[in-house]
């Protein structure tokens, strides 16, 4: 088949969060077919340009095309429109253009996305392309609890995006309509958009590559926590605040050798100079974020907002790293705490778990090795892309025949 995989950001093996989800697609189903990445560009010519090479070595082809600029009167713009802001703000016509010539010539037997935001990129392919969407993080989900978030971490266009919820949902609900096969990251965002959709919706959860992820020697620093995370997204960027500003003063004064790593792209000066007087050791992105796993003793995963499902918790599971996580940050993962992990809802309760599991090795090793036999048995890449190949298969064959769900 001739797949065409449609994102905003550039997929390689150096990304973070949702698309490492993508990268494992591409590596999977690059073996077998004919593969076509299309993507925004974002300015880091020298990062794009090596995402490029990456995937032709694995055999796809990936096109990187630049946003166009926004200006202030294109942003009023998108905020005047029936789309949602952030939809208005993934149009990028040369890249729609340069997809609609791929089927125009040659035909393109799937498409598929991640996020309902770019949908509309795809509205000019023809009737014979069948398109599925496994979606990560459902909009209208994380707007709504975009509205709980505490006003100290809220921006002013955090307050514009939850004010366009009802146009969030009448985009979504006519959106996931036009799709062929339909799925979502964890159960409750597969129950809303099938309510919203009318349509069957299963769960694709994330993933991990367990071959790559694995426990490794040496042991890992003694009392050394870490949590890994794009801080472009605010989820991430909230709780590592909450974190060091509610949680972390308590665990220095029972353990006061703690220490705290903050591993990930995307802060902001500001950020890191308030994070690093709060003592936090702000490390930025790494090339080794396997080895970044095996050196820490807990891995904490304090998410308050969002949606979606994080990857992080299932690479510290797959790199045998003993995990304390938010309820939120569980979603669509099948661990059970007190056997996998410890799940700690408010703050007190997030500092407890952690200085547990800092005093106890053997517990340590125990919620490690139930942790890492849960991933290889549910989550790994190759078991959960096959199953994705397969929808593909399906979704195309019901193309031809005319009997599309």
């Amino acid at each position: 088949m001739r797949i065409a995989i449609v994102h905003p950001y550039p997929v390689w093996s150096r990304a973070v969060g949702g698309t490492t989800r993508l990268y494992a697609l591409v590596r999977h189903l690059a073996r077998r077919h004919e593969v076509h990445v299309f993507t925004h560009g974002h300015g880091e010519t020298e990062d794009e340009a090596e995402a490029v090479r990456e995937l032709a070595e694995l055999g796809a082809v990936q096109r990187v095309f630049p946003r166009p600029r926004a200006t202030w009167l294109t942003k009023a713009r998108w905020a005047a429109s029936r789309e949602p802001y952030f939809v208005a703000h993934n149009r990028n016509p040369a890249l729609e253009s340069a997809l609609a010539a791929l089927d125009r010539d040659r035909g393109i037997d799937v498409a598929h996305l991640e996020l309902i935001s770019v949908a509309p990129l795809v509205g000019h392919l023809g009737s014979r392309t069948a398109r599925v969407l496994a979606e990560q993080e459902l909009m209208s989900i994380t707007t709504e609890r975009l509205r709980g978030v505490s006003w100290r971490h809220k921006s002013a266009y955090h307050y514009f995006i939850t004010q366009q919820l009802p146009r969030i949902r009448t985009f979504e609900s006519e959106t996931l309509r036009r799709f062929d096969r339909l799925f979502g990251i964890n159960e409750i965002e597969a129950v809303r958009m099938a309510e919203l959709s009318g349509r069957k919706v299963e769960v694709l959860p994330h993933v991990v590559d367990t071959r790559v992820f694995t426990p490794g020697n040496p042991p890992p620093v003694p009392d050394s926590v870490l949590f890994v995370g794009n801080y472009g997204h605010h989820p991430n960027v909230e709780a590592v605040f909450w974190l060091m500003q509610s949680v972390w003063p308590s665990v220095r004064s029972a353990a006061p050798g703690a220490r705290m790593r903050i591993v990930g792209p995307g802060l902001e000066a500001s950020q890191v100079r308030a994070l690093e007087a709060l003592g936090a050791e702000i490390v930025g992105r790494v090339e080794d974020l396997v080895g970044t796993y095996r050196a820490a003793s807990v891995f904490v995963n304090p998410i308050l907002s969002g949606g979606g499902m994080r990857g992080k918790v299932l690479e510290a599971f797959a790199c045998g790293v003993p995990v304390v996580s938010t309820g939120i940050g569980l979603e669509g993962v099948a661990a059970a705490p007190g056997e996998h992990c410890d799940r700690a809802d408010g703050a007190p309760a997030f500092a407890q778990a952690l200085l547990r599991l800092l005093a106890d090795a053997s517990l340590r090793s125990v919620r490690a090795g139930r942790a890492r036999s849960l991933v290889v048995a549910h989550y790994d890449a190759r078991l959960v892309m096959e199953r994705l190949e397969t929808a593909f298969d399906e979704a195309f064959a019901a193309r031809r025949t005319g009997a599309r769900p």
